[in-house]
């Protein structure tokens, strides 16, 4: 446990510290994962738009089959 500490904590003097290669890596990180949430976001938003579409589609179809149905019984 006290090995995992001090990889945690720098250096083993217990300070919190992170090394400099230690916090670019974490900016990168922390980068990476900005640019998949904005890009989640985007597909998130493409998928939403396709649904809505799709779902509009579906209700003129409906109404063209019960349109269709009202004709052919000669209503």
């Amino acid at each position: 446990m006290d090995r995992l500490a001090e990889q945690y904590n720098g250096d083993g003097d217990g300070s919190g510290t992170l090394k400099e290669s230690e916090q670019e890596e974490l900016a990168r990180l922390r980068r990476e994962k900005a640019e998949l949430a904005k890009q989640h976001a985007e597909e998130k938003a493409a998928w939403e738009k396709e649904r809505a579409e799709l779902e509009d589609e579906r209700d003129v179809l409906k109404r063209s089959v019960v349109l269709w149905v009202k004709e052919a019984m000669g209503r």
